[in-house]
């Protein structure tokens, strides 16, 4: 009786331990998420385009756009940066920008009180001409009329036309000094004329 008893309790028990010692597996898969193609990355692109005044060298109109371009890619600017504007006529005589009415050689020697040949002069010599220029019209302008500031402003378009030629030859602070010296002109002319018309209206 024993022995049955251990046969079927055996019996019973093996397919149990057989069970307990298997572990389901499980599976897993995994689906490839679909990407959208990456569109291209863009930068976003300034352009400014000035324009200066020949005479003072102020900017007297400033344009600035605004576009995209694809990221990396150099912006390519179909415009000049910087351009200038066309003469302006004055009320009491021609255009005072560079090369209009320019005075020869003997007006701008009258004017300055020493030989000068304005084709001729280097850099330096041209730094000093336009220091002289301005001390000149500071010192003199007090008792000028029309013709006199026309007479000055001729003077200083050949020394501009020079400056033209000579340009890359002067350095950054000369460029400043003789662009302060041409706006000072400008403005002391300008002055003057206001000066006059309202002297005029009284």
């Amino acid at each position: 009786m024993n022995r049955s008893f251990w046969l079927a309790t055996l019996a019973i028990a093996a397919p149990l331990a057989t069970l307990a010692q298997t572990k389901p597996t499980t599976t897993k898969t995994t689906t490839p998420a679909t990407t959208k193609p990456a569109t291209p990355a863009t930068q976003e692109v300034k352009e400014t385009v000035e324009e200066l005044d020949p005479a003072t060298g102020k900017v007297i109109r400033r344009t600035t756009r605004t576009y995209n371009v694809p990221a990396g890619t150099a912006a390519t600017s179909s415009a000049p940066a910087t351009t200038t504007a066309p003469p302006v006529a004055t009320e009491d005589g021609p255009s005072s920008t560079t090369g209009a009415s320019a005075a020869n050689d003997a007006a701008v020697s009258a004017f300055l009180h020493e030989k000068v040949v304005v084709s001729r002069a280097t850099a330096p010599q041209l730094l000093r001409l336009y220091n002289e220029f301005i001390d000149q019209v500071r010192t003199d302008r007090s008792g000028w009329k029309p013709a006199d500031w026309e007479r000055a402003s001729a003077v200083l378009s050949s020394l501009n036309a020079r400056y033209d030629q000579l340009r890359t030859s002067f350095s950054l602070d000369d460029k400043l000094t003789i662009r302060s010296q041409q706006g000072e002109f400008q403005t002391l002319r300008t002055a003057r004329q206001l000066s006059d018309q309202i002297s005029n209206k009284l």
